[in-house]
């Protein structure tokens, strides 16, 4: 840990991946699950332009955020 109280970025950014690749996998499953019963389903990051999604996956959160506004 990186000091009492304080957890540094390269503690959280496994843990951060493993929810990402949940999430992904439960998107998966959603929207096929959807299809099948002919209920929209438009994942989140659809409207978010992948080299956006990319940073933010990548860690480089306020890249993603300048790049998003622009």
């Amino acid at each position: 840990m990186a000091g009492r109280g304080t957890i540094s970025w390269e503690e959280l950014h496994p843990a951060f991946n493993r929810l990402a690749q949940r999430f992904d996998a439960i998107e998966a499953q959603l929207s096929i699950l959807s299809e099948k019963l002919g209920v929209p389903f438009t994942p989140l990051d659809a409207q978010v332009p992948p080299e956006v999604v990319e940073l933010a996956r990548a860690g480089k959160t306020i890249e993603a955020i300048t790049q998003y506004r622009r």
